[in-house]
């Protein structure tokens, strides 16, 4: 587990916006010990003040420059859920 010191470095390297890095950064502060948490982005964006479109665009895009996985999720009935996020 990273010292918040070091995280805030981190953050320093990733290659995106501020909302993607507050995204990354509260993905990091909520995640298990296996670096996953599952979480609606509308819960996100509630939490954050971000719109929902922010939201899923920056995760798209950590998502896409390999800084997280999306792992959809289904409920038992086929529906889906909230996604899980993986911090690689």
């Amino acid at each position: 587990m990273m010292n918040n010191m070091t995280k805030y470095q981190h953050l320093r390297t990733l290659d995106t916006s501020v909302s993607g890095r507050l995204l990354y950064l509260i993905l990091m502060d909520i995640t298990d010990t296996n670096g996953a948490v599952i979480i609606p982005q509308r819960r996100i964006s509630d939490a954050t003040g971000l719109s929902k479109g922010t939201v899923s665009r920056n995760l798209r895009r950590l998502r896409d420059e390999g800084y997280i996985s999306v792992v959809p999720q289904y409920h038992s009935d086929g529906g889906r859920a909230a996604n899980k996020y993986v911090i690689k």
